[in-house]
């Protein structure tokens, strides 16, 4: 598989590699105390990147990423990422408690393309994002406009819009597009009330897709405004409701003051493992002394938080419905303490449940995990540990991200999916070749699994373009594909003392074609795959042909697991 073979391939050169890295150093000069907000495998969430990252270009404050913070104590911070490719993130200034938008400004040049994985921390918090650097010949985009000429399809505003009130960075316009070009994109989207939004980025993959554009400017007029999306191609428009100039801050109190919240009525049922929706809300009392806006958030426990933004038009006893965000990650109460011109507590009681099994021979479950020991490499214990952590979509089908961490090192990210019975992984094509130096830049859509198949089904992909190394340094043109058999079902296998049954055991057998070497279909090798029902990948041995002189065969054996 991709996500083990890549990582051994290039074994010694990844050691040269970590042992010159940068040691990653923080300064943490910050008083105010609080969490970066992120999932499970500590990717910044939510974050914002704004701008174009091309090689040898200076980066300026018109490019910057935004992300979040829950601070419980106010104060000074200083958030700093490490330095990769030649340029790093930073931003000093004040958080006020609750959620707060930090916008984070580059310094330095980028000075090779490619993806760049950044962490920042705020205290003793990191998180982690991705930044996409592309050459500096790079063209624009294609791509057009969800709904255009007509309504934004899909779009969504951020923030809240007053007269006189500058925009800041939680106030957004995010839309939808169709790319059918891969390159650089300029978005802007203007309005006649005195505000826009824009945006600049890079897109790395095709298809519908969504874009948040950054506010800029400050409401001149009250009521729906018309803001109009335009890129070259198309347009669509997008009403934005400002507030009127007279709408100040509300001053109220809860009732039960700043103990338990008085007769809060909490709606919807809340279970470990499952996101909550928009039945998921509580109910506040409040007394306001002063009408006007106000925003009212919680703290975040157990995965979950409970905020509303709104307008209170009249004095005395109101209430407010709080909708829930997040997913619970534990069973049990958890205490909640809502925050605005006051403060008063509620308690969630979470439900367990007890998932049922996974009966998949590939597990694409979040945060499922497996770690592989190597035939080459012995005595040093798991050389690679593969955990599932996102999705991504290509070619109109949406993959599960599965991240290899070579020695707890993040390293590369393979793409998989599931169709009815069948397993396909997204990956360039010489990846299911594992002893010749296939060269190709064809990503394709690789069916290498077939659950409910009986013994001897067989099916062979087309024939990828491509070329070889003919031993002397020149780069030969070259075919590659790849036959699948079934070879044993219901087997079992000991893998590093362990027995696993209910095995599939599947045969891949690489063949090329190099004409200026008089090859025709040679099989470079054999490669065995065991597949264990629940478990997922168990064993992989790769058998050299007599094509390939000098090797000898390697494997990879499961070690440790966790399926979800």
């Amino acid at each position: 598989m991709k996500i083990l073979k890549s990582t051994f391939l290039v074994l010694a050169i990844l050691l040269a590699f970590f042992s010159c890295q940068k040691e990653l150093k923080f300064d943490d000069n910050g008083i105010s105390v609080g969490t970066l907000k992120k999932d499970a495998s500590g990717d910044c969430l939510p974050v914002t990147v704004n701008g174009v990252f091309k090689v040898d270009s200076v980066l300026t404050n018109a490019i910057f990423v935004d992300v979040q913070v829950n601070v419980t104590t106010p104060g000074t911070f200083d958030i700093k990422s490490d330095t990769i490719n030649g340029f790093s993130f930073a931003r000093q200034g004040s958080v006020v408690f609750g959620t707060n938008i930090i916008r984070l400004f580059p310094t330095g040049k980028p000075i090779a393309a490619g993806t760049n994985t950044f962490t920042v921390k705020y205290g003793t918090s990191t998180c982690s994002f991705d930044i996409t650097v592309v050459g500096s010949a790079t063209g624009a985009a294609v791509f057009s406009l969800g709904g255009s000429p007509g309504g934004c399809t899909g779009a969504s505003v951020g923030g809240t819009y007053t007269v006189g009130v500058a925009l800041v960075p939680a106030n957004t316009l995010t839309i939808q597009v169709d790319v059918t070009t891969l390159g650089t994109y300029s978005i802007a989207a203007g309005s006649v009330a005195g505000f826009l939004f824009t945006g600049n980025g890079t897109f790395t993959s095709t298809g519908l897709q969504n874009v948040t554009l950054n506010g800029a400017g400050t409401p001149l007029t009250a009521g729906n405004a018309a803001v109009t999306v335009t890129n070259i191609a198309s347009t669509c428009t997008f009403n934005v409701t400002v507030l009127p100039a007279a709408v100040v801050p509300a001053v109220y109190t809860f009732d039960g003051g700043s103990g338990v919240c008085t007769n809060f009525l909490l709606a919807g049922t809340y279970t470990i493992n499952t996101a909550v929706t928009a039945a998921n809300t509580v109910t506040l009392n409040v007394n306001v002394t002063t009408p006007g806006t106000y925003t009212i958030t919680t703290n975040t426990v157990n995965g979950m938080f409970f905020t509303k933004t709104g307008t209170f038009t009249t004095t005395g006893n109101n209430t407010v419905v709080l909708a829930a965000s997040g997913t619970p990650t534990a069973a049990g109460n958890a205490t909640y303490y809502a925050a605005g011109t006051s403060t008063c507590n509620f308690t969630v009681n979470v439900a367990a449940v007890v998932p049922p099994p996974n009966t998949d021979y590939f597990p694409l479950t979040n945060p499922s995990w497996w770690s592989y020991t190597y035939s080459e490499l012995t005595g040093v214990g798991d050389t690679s540990y593969n955990v599932v952590y996102g999705t991504k979509t290509y070619n109109a089908n949406t993959y599960t991200e599965i991240q290899d961490n070579f020695q707890a090192t993040p390293y590369d990210t393979a793409h998989y999916r599931k169709a009815t019975n069948d397993y396909w992984e997204w990956a360039p094509t010489g990846y299911y070749s594992y002893f010749i130096g296939f060269e190709s830049s064809v990503y394709a859509d690789i069916n290498f699994l077939k659950e409910n198949s009986t013994i001897g089904t067989t099916w062979t992909t087309a024939a990828y373009s491509g070329s070889v190394d003919d031993g002397n340094g020149n780069l030969l043109p070259a075919t590659l594909k790849y036959t699948f058999k079934i070879t044993e079902t219901n087997t079992s296998i000991t893998v590093n003392s362990v027995t696993y049954s209910n095995v599939i055991h599947v045969t891949v057998a690489p063949a090329f074609t190099v004409a200026a070497l008089g090859i025709t279909d040679g099989v470079s090798e054999n490669d065995d795959y065991y597949y264990a029902k629940g478990v997922g990948l168990v064993k992989m041995v790769f058998t050299p042909s007599a094509l390939i002189t000098g090797a000898t065969p390697e494997s990879f054996s499961l070690k440790n697991y966790k399926v979800f």
